[in-house]
């Protein structure tokens, strides 16, 4: 198993984005002409997976002209992240806070961001944005901030149709209050469903006018922010996923850089799988060959997670606050069992190579592999293991670590105003 390892994977040296960029030239042949570049990550706090992507990043974008990049982050607070990046607005360790999850706030993050603040004050033109839209404050909060500019008169009239969802949206620090909307009845949100519905409708009749009064660019964003705040609202009414949801803001993203631009996608393993309902499902539908999805694991190390315990019967799981883990051995037949009778302590395995190779034959059938995402109960890793993974069906390409450190993670708190 290890010499067919070993004659197939490409080693690279390391992880960090200051390395140079020939170890990583095998990618030019993996990727190919795809416009989109997915990367996951086995972990929400992996410093190793954290700074590969980011290197992979400043090789796609230096060496094959990638201009993208797009994160599972909150949707109109990473544009703010995006002005930073093209001009120096704001401070950064700020602005990553105020994405809300701890699990971006950290040093490998922002090291990422100010590279790519530095590319761009050199000359380049590379892009951030989030497809996430799990805290809808801020996209309401644009809304009504543009109909202030363009149409005062207006405004009574959008505050009102928006109202059933403000008051149960998320503030400048990200925190919502209660109740929430998911514990409103099905009639509340039906009637919400058609109060946001005339918001929209509302802008669409006065496109021509509001163009006019803001730019074409201002009015399409403006109207993504509406409709990112009803994907919250359908996400919490049964009417569409998250991982829908991202996937068709991710969709949107692409068309607004047109067929020239090239996208490097951030997200869990969970969410760039191309597995049924998945966000890389549905993205797989749309480009078909044109993405490729790269997964990522380990063997043994330590990663940070909130931790979980059981609790009594009426709170079955508690959160125990953020600490740092250390993974359990690899399951017996599990691929980072098999991945780790490789010669090299890092690499990059192609999955779209023909599997009826001598040596090949373990990749064709289900087996355990890692499934950590924020939390963790070191009690019971069990449950972090999924039993029927096929990575050929999931990823294009897998990126494995014999062992890997956990993130640092900032304290860093969000601006206090959108």
């Amino acid at each position: 198993m290890g010499a067919w390892l070993d004659a197939q994977v490409h080693p690279f040296d390391g992880t960090h984005l200051s390395l140079p960029h020939d170890d990583l030239e095998f990618l030019r042949d993996l990727v190919g002409d795809a416009r989109i570049v997915a990367l996951g990550e086995n972990t929400h706090g992996t410093r190793d997976f954290f700074e590969m992507k980011a290197r992979i990043l400043r090789f796609l974008v230096e060496e094959m002209g990638f201009d993208t990049f797009a994160m599972e982050a909150t949707w109109p607070e990473a544009h703010r992240l995006d002005r930073y990046v093209r001009t120096g607005e704001g401070d950064a360790g700020s602005l990553l806070a105020g994405l809300y999850f701890w699990v971006w706030n950290t040093e490998s993050v922002l090291e990422m961001i100010e590279w790519m603040r530095d590319h761009n004050e050199a000359g380049g033109d590379v892009g951030f944005h989030g497809v996430d839209m799990q805290r809808p404050g801020m996209a309401l909060h644009l809304v009504r901030e543009y109909i202030r500019f363009v149409d005062p008169a207006s405004l009574d009239f959008i505050t009102g149709r928006l109202d059933c969802l403000t008051r149960f949206a998320n503030e400048p620090a990200g925190w919502r209050p209660g109740p929430f909307y998911r514990d409103q009845t099905d009639t509340y949100r039906t009637e919400c469903d058609a109060s946001l519905e005339e918001a929209r409708l509302h802008l669409i009749g006065n496109r021509e006018r509001y163009e006019a009064a803001g730019g074409e660019d201002r009015f399409a964003l403006i109207l993504r922010s509406l409709r990112v705040a009803y994907q919250y609202h359908l996400l919490h009414s049964g009417g569409q996923s998250r991982d829908e949801s991202m996937a068709e803001n991710t969709i949107w993203l692409s068309e607004r850089i047109g067929p020239d631009g090239r996208m490097v996608l951030w997200a869990h393993n969970y969410h760039v799988a191309t597995v049924q309902g998945l966000q890389g499902h549905y993205l797989r539908q749309t480009f078909g060959d044109d993405m490729v999805v790269l997964g990522f694991s380990h063997e043994h190390g330590r990663f940070t997670a909130v931790g979980l315990t059981r609790g009594p019967p009426e709170t079955p799981t508690l959160f125990t606050g953020r600490a740092e883990f250390e993974l359990d051995p690899a399951r017996d037949n599990s691929f980072e069992a098999y991945f780790a009778t490789a010669s090299a302590p890092r690499f990059v395995l192609d999955l779209r190579r023909p599997l009826d190779e001598p040596g090949s034959a373990w990749l064709t059938k289900p087996r355990p592999g890692r499934h950590i995402s924020c939390c963790y109960d070191p009690d019971e890793p069990h449950w972090f293991w999924r039993d029927e993974a096929l990575l050929p069906q999931w990823f294009d390409a897998i990126i494995h670590f014999e062992s890997t450190r956990p993130t640092v993670v900032f304290d860093t708190l969000p601006p206090p105003y959108w």
